[in-house]
């Protein structure tokens, strides 16, 4: 968990101690090759719903390999989707990753939702939304959200 900083490598969310379960993830699942269940570079940090979801998915994209703006978030509906400026190929793989996740479902949504309010509404400085939900901290300010003053705070 302080490896990761709590942060679940799929959602991009904080996992809450007290609620939230860390797991585990076998980026190359057991399953698949039982060589590397042990291997530290096979471990990313999972909320639990995000792990289930996941499973034995191969075609899952390892989050260490997600590049800055491969993916986008609607702030209106909080819906996760490819970049308009990735490959076709890397586009596909998104896409399927994000279906695999159900990264679109009402449960995802609604945890980036909560972050988003509580950060208009200033509940929370933009420095605690960047440690975190940081997916959705730097589409805020890449689609200029940001609240006066926050320009100058963590990326």
């Amino acid at each position: 968990m302080r490896a990761y900083d709590r942060i679940c490598a799929y959602m991009a969310i904080w996992i809450e101690e007290v609620t939230g379960v860390g797991t585990i993830d076998h980026m190359i699942p057991r399953s698949v090759d039982w060589n590397h269940v042990y291997e530290w570079d096979n471990y990313r940090l999972a909320c639990s719903l995000m792990n289930s979801r996941k499973n034995d998915a191969i075609a899952v994209l390892d989050p260490f390999q997600v590049e800055p703006g491969w993916f986008e978030l609607d702030l209106v509906g909080m819906q996760v989707r490819a970049s308009g400026t990735v490959s076709p190929n890397i586009r596909d793989r998104l896409e399927r990753t994000i279906e695999r996740l159900r990264l679109n479902e009402n449960d995802c949504r609604a945890a980036r939702r909560v972050y988003f309010e509580n950060y208009l509404d200033q509940s929370i400085s933009y420095t605690y939304l960047c440690r975190r939900a940081p997916f959705l901290a730097r589409e805020i300010r890449r689609q200029g959200f940001l609240r006066n003053g926050d320009q100058e705070s963590p990326p």
